[in-house]
């Protein structure tokens, strides 16, 4: 083999991989990358919760309120039965100036009452003043006392048959009461009369009573409750004593009376 064509040999395979590579077709081009749309990446960012507009409900909330809840406002007509030593008579003497003071017999009165209450679901809370005018006399002298009852109790009553619009409940409180005796009380020669007063009274309460709804706002009642009285002062014509071992002064009472709400509940 000549030089010259030793020198071309070591040409042949590059021109042949030259002309494999020319008649090879070219790769695919690779897709242009290109980011995505802003508004996609807006649409899923976070975005801002105006506060004033966000309300997260509350379970309380979800459930109705009674329709009967509220404050309210009540009068009452009453009638009492004065009992104990109002049913017998009895007289109190001053230690220090000989003054007498009588408790007379009484008999049934009447009267009337205010109250202001506020009831929950079933349970009212009710702060009652009522006052009564009774005749009264005393035998032993003959006099005739007419008396006047005050009495402030604070009541609790419970509710019962919660879905009919007629509702018994039943009564326990507390409270005071006075009695003014018009010209109860003179001097030890029975010459000078002037009112006197038992002053201090303890009240306890204990009753049962029917409210009828006719509205959810709307309510008429009846009650009767025995109060367990004990006056423990009176005051005469000069001076004021406590009592030694108490006037008795329970009684019955009647009443009857309606309420209206003043206000309705809260949500």
């Amino acid at each position: 083999m000549k030089g010259s064509d030793l020198a071309a040999f070591p040409l042949i395979p590059a021109v042949l991989l030259a002309s494999a590579c020319a008649a090879a077709p070219r790769p695919p081009a690779m897709p242009e990358w290109s980011a995505p749309e802003a508004a996609l990446v807006a649409a899923s960012a976070p975005r801002d919760i105006d506060d004033e507009h966000m309300r997260v409900p509350r379970k309380d909330e979800d459930e109705e309120v009674w329709q009967a809840q509220g404050l309210y406002l009540g009068g009452e007509l009453v009638t009492l039965q004065p009992l104990g030593d109002f049913d017998d008579g009895v007289g109190l003497v001053s230690p220090t100036n000989g003054d007498f003071i009588f408790v007379p017999e009484l008999d049934v009165g009447a009267g009337i009452g205010g109250y202001l209450s506020y009831r929950w679901r079933m349970n009212e809370l009710v702060l009652q003043l009522s006052v009564t005018e009774h005749d009264g006399d005393f035998s032993n002298p003959s006099l005739d006392l007419d008396t006047r009852i005050y009495s402030l109790d604070l009541n609790w009553r419970h509710y019962f048959w919660e879905k009919s619009p007629l509702q018994p409940f039943g009564l326990l409180g507390v409270g005071m009461s006075r009695a003014e005796i018009e010209d109860g009380s003179a001097d030890q020669t029975m010459t000078q009369f002037d009112d006197a007063i038992l002053k201090d009274g303890i009240n306890i309460n204990v009753g049962a009573g029917a409210a009828l709804y006719t509205l959810p706002w709307v309510m008429f009642y009846g009650q009767a409750l025995y109060r367990f009285n004990r006056f423990t002062s009176a005051e005469g014509i000069q001076s004021e004593l406590s009592i030694n071992g108490d006037i008795d002064g329970d009684m019955l009472v009647l009443s009857f009376g309606a309420a209206f709400r003043l206000s309705p509940p809260r949500r």
